[in-house]
């Protein structure tokens, strides 16, 4: 029997933040929405675009640290409410409180068939207004293979996919609070935590250790007392 397309119980659960909540700290993630980007349309003007970051969390970064010079994003816009489990594959839905979207029958969406590549300029010079949860990002992934593939897959096998990916970016973006609290420059503190994720041998970096459920919080103590350490040598 076909697996059935999911849907979010409450449409807030599609977003970790939104708006003014959220966090510069938070590294760029697949799932992200940009407003105000400017970008290159067919014909060769510019224009200005909303647009979600479409690649897949390992492919946004050459080094862990620097995006990728390309980054494929997927036009946002309003749009009519529409089936979540049986058409309208080529979007993700952005219901409220998505802050573009009108109401729960006027939605934004983002577009799989209107894609736009945009440079980290380009992305960064526009506005962030909305970070994925790991329930939206598994959802969009669902409906993005759906769409390409007319294949469906479990939002459970993208989170067992990308589990490590999605506690990454959390401890990045908790790390890097804390040492801008600390008065470390944003740039900075990111290359502190992707250094200190990536030590150690294979197999036993915290990076690869935050594959493991059972090893996450051990690997978040250790980043705080990591943190704590770099505090008391900026102290001394």
């Amino acid at each position: 029997m076909p697996q059935d397309m999911e849907k979010p119980q409450d449409p807030a659960d599609l977003y970790l933040a939104l708006g003014e909540d959220v966090n510069p700290a938070r590294p760029i993630l697949t799932g992200d929405v940009f407003e105000n980007v400017a970008i290159t349309d067919t014909d060769g003007s510019t224009v200005t675009r909303t647009v979600m970051v479409l690649d897949h969390p390992c492919s946004l970064r050459t080094d862990g640290f620097t995006l990728t010079p390309r980054l494929l994003t997927a036009e946002v816009r309003p749009t009519t409410a529409g089936s979540w489990r049986t058409g309208s594959f080529n979007r993700i839905f952005l219901p409220p409180p998505f802050p573009q979207a009108e109401s729960k029958a006027a939605p934004c969406a983002a577009f799989f068939d209107s894609c736009y590549h945009v440079s980290p300029d380009q992305l960064r010079a526009g506005t962030r207004i909305a970070c994925l949860s790991t329930l939206g990002i598994n959802l969009m992934l669902q409906r993005r293979v759906k769409h390409f593939s007319r294949v469906t897959v479990e939002s459970s096998k993208f989170q067992e996919a990308n589990l490590g990916v999605y506690e990454e970016a959390d401890l990045i973006e908790e790390w890097c609070t804390d040492r801008q609290d600390d008065g470390a420059k944003l740039d900075e503190a990111v290359a502190e935590c992707v250094k200190w994720l990536r030590d150690g041998p294979a197999g036993r970096r915290p990076q690869d250790l935050l594959k493991d459920p059972q090893q996450r919080s051990t690997i978040r103590r250790q980043m705080r007392a990591a943190v704590r350490d770099l505090r008391a040598l900026s102290d001394n």
